[in-house]
Order: C-alpha cells, then structure tokens, then sequence
C-alpha cells in the first residue's frame, strides 16, 4: 500500500496516533472509506510537523485545526498549505517571511517552507519504499508517480526512475511527463523538457501546470512569441499574467503588456 502508515509518522515525529489521526481529519483530504488506515505523502508529514510545531508553541489543537483548515480552503488549487511557513506566537497561528510575521486572516502569504532537516528524516522511509516497489508487480501508475514526488524531496536523483516506470505502465500519464519536463529543464536538458510538457498538453491540453512550465521553458530558450501561446492556457495562474506582461512589452505590444499587468495585481491583491 503507498504511503506512510500512522505508525511510521508516530515514530518519525513522536507524537502520538491518535493526535496524528485527530490532526490529519479535515486537513489532510484523504481518499479513504470510513475505518480505512490513513496513508501520508510525504507533503502530508510536512503538514503534521507543523501542526507538531504549533502544539508545541501553545496553539491549541482545536484552533490549528480550524486555522490550517481555513487557510487551506483560500490557497489557489496550485498552491499546497505545506508551501507556507507556517508558525505559532503567542498562542496564535501565524505566518513568517524573514523578520516580518502576517496574520493568517490579512490573506498575505510567503510561499517559502524549508524541507531540508524534515527531509533527511524521511530518506529512510522513501529510499524503503522505493526498494521495496521494484519488487512489487501491483504498483500502478499513480503509485509510481506517488514515489517520485517522495523521492524528490528526499532523494532527487532517484525520482526520475520512479517517473520513468510510472511512464511505462501509463505512457499518458500527464503529471509523471509535467515533473520529468521540470527535472530536465532544470538539469538544462531543455529539448527532453519540452517532450514531456508537450506529451503532457496533448494528453491532457487542461493541465494548467504542464502549459505554464512549457511557457517558462519557451521563455527561457528565447522564443517568446511560442512562449506567448503557451501561457494562452495557464491564464488562471497569477503568475502566468505576469510573464506575458513582461513578454508582450517586450514585443512591443505594451496595450497588452497592461492589461497583464493589471489582471495580475488584481489576483495577488483583490481588496
């Protein structure tokens, strides 16, 4: 079965099962009948130690549920609570960038959480699983996918692999191709890059993220005009406004450079 089991994430992070499942119910969405196990992705363990951290700073659990709950439900679909750091003062949830500290209800968020010790605890874990999936026929697709997530948060150089067998049992899997797209572009390898967020686009052209990597790409080896096109349909992204701002003055269309410009204040600053 994929994933961690409570127990594993009791020992990881020393708290006790039942805090872990009281904490993980309504915040962690869960794809699971009534009395079935709970099973954590490592984003999820990440959750769980700042709920750790927030019980140990005094928050008490029954508001860490409701704040972690709410602040979920008003992040954009693309951005994950664990993408937040996330802290307790004075009793109270809040949220830290350098030497400032927001206020969960401001709607001002810093999308900076450091991984790496949470990470190193994990390794063990993952690396684990991954030996134990090469001798497991049941893996599917999603599964295989699961564990190259996993794996890059503890241990990159291996993730590729675990995309790479997911590939071979759904050779559309478009999430597996958006990931490999990213680890290629990042590795500077922009032609095997843009294979996987094209296969991605074609197989599923409303996957928001494999067309806004694709844009950056295209960007970033110069042609901004495909650039342009391949932004087209990551529109719901603030971001994604920001760029073709950028772009189109830089093409000379500054009537649509603002337009941009503005579509995107709007989104990061609605009030």
């Amino acid at each position: 079965m994929k994933g961690y089991s409570t127990n594993d994430i009791a020992e990881l992070l020393q708290l006790e099962p039942r805090v872990i499942r009281d904490i993980a119910h309504g915040i962690i969405d869960q794809d699971r009948a009534p009395g079935q196990p709970y099973r954590f992705s490592f984003q999820d363990i990440v959750l769980l130690r700042t709920a750790k951290d927030l019980l140990a700073a005094g928050v008490r659990r029954s508001r860490i549920n409701a704040t972690l709950f709410r602040l979920r439900s008003r992040l954009p679909a693309n951005r994950p609570l664990t993408s937040l750091r996330i802290s307790g003062d004075g009793g109270v949830v809040v949220i830290r960038e350098d030497d400032q500290v927001y206020n969960p209800e401001s709607g001002q968020y810093h999308f900076d959480f450091s991984l790496s010790e949470l990470a190193g605890s994990v390794a063990p874990l993952a690396r684990q699983a991954a030996e134990e999936a090469e001798h497991n026929d049941e893996l599917c697709a999603d599964d295989w996918y699961d564990l190259g997530v996993d794996l890059e948060a503890v241990s990159p150089d291996e993730a590729p692999t675990a995309y790479f067998r997911a590939l071979e049992l759904d050779p559309d899997h478009a999430d597996a191709h958006v990931n490999l797209g990213r680890l290629f572009q990042e590795a500077g390898d922009f032609a095997a890059a843009e294979r996987h967020y094209r296969h991605a686009v074609k197989v599923e052209p409303d996957n928001i993220l494999a067309a806004f990597n694709l844009g950056t790409l295209l960007e970033e080896t110069g042609r901004l005009q495909d650039a342009i096109r391949a932004y087209q349909n990551a529109l719901a992204f603030a971001d994604t406004h920001y760029n073709l701002s950028r772009l189109y003055e830089l093409v000379g269309e500054h009537q649509r450079a603002l337009e941009h410009l503005k579509t995107y204040r709007q989104l990061i600053d609605p009030a």
